[in-house]
């Protein structure tokens, strides 16, 4: 599977933007609440990215 480089540059504004709330967050309340809010994006990226996969492989299963 090939990235072009538009894609690849979303995901780095993605992964920037989610690491900047996540300072945000901690510095404006409590390291905890930055630590949970992080967990949360984590949790979200990762489902994201199991419904991402699983569709890629039934897109790949319908070809063949």
């Amino acid at each position: 599977m090939k990235f072009n480089e538009a894609a690849v540059f979303k995901w780095v504004v993605i992964v920037g933007v989610a690491a900047a709330l996540v300072i945000v967050v901690t510095l404006l309340m409590r390291p905890l609440a930055g630590a949970l809010f992080g967990l949360v994006l984590v949790i979200a990226g990762c489902v994201y990215g199991y419904r991402w996969t699983s569709q890629k492989r039934h897109e790949l299963a319908a070809k063949k």
